[in-house]
């Protein structure tokens, strides 16, 4: 019976369910991301503006700067025999076109982070 008894609380204890948030990079306010304006702003002013960016690409007459900050919610059920869990990941991203004169040609931009939720694992 002790032994049933042990087995039961440690079952019991084994259980549970956990929360965890994870940030990689810093989000851009919209605020500043607007200040970029089409054909007036210059490659010193994106990089005083946003800081180095995580990735460039060349392209034949212009470079794109890559800006991604991410950031993910998980929440999950531990069983003893079943672990059940759930990821959420959403982006904040700024794309900026220079051209060869270190003018921006183009801006895009998408902000999506704060969407990122908790959910149950079967959701």
């Amino acid at each position: 019976m002790r032994k049933l008894i042990a087995a039961a609380v440690a079952l019991l204890v084994l259980n549970g369910c956990y929360f965890s948030r994870k940030k990689d990079d810093r989000p851009w306010p919209m605020d500043v991301v607007s200040k970029i304006e089409v054909g007036k702003t210059t490659k010193a002013e994106v990089l005083k503006l946003l800081g180095p960016p995580k990735q460039i690409i060349r392209l034949l007459e212009s470079e794109a700067y890559m800006y991604v900050a991410s950031v993910e919610k998980s929440s999950g059920l531990v069983l003893v025999v079943l672990n059940l869990s759930r990821s959420d990941r959403q982006y904040d991203a700024v794309t900026v076109i220079i051209n060869r004169q270190d003018v921006v040609t183009a801006v895009g931009a998408r902000f999506s982070g704060d969407d990122a939720a908790y959910g149950l694992p079967w959701d």
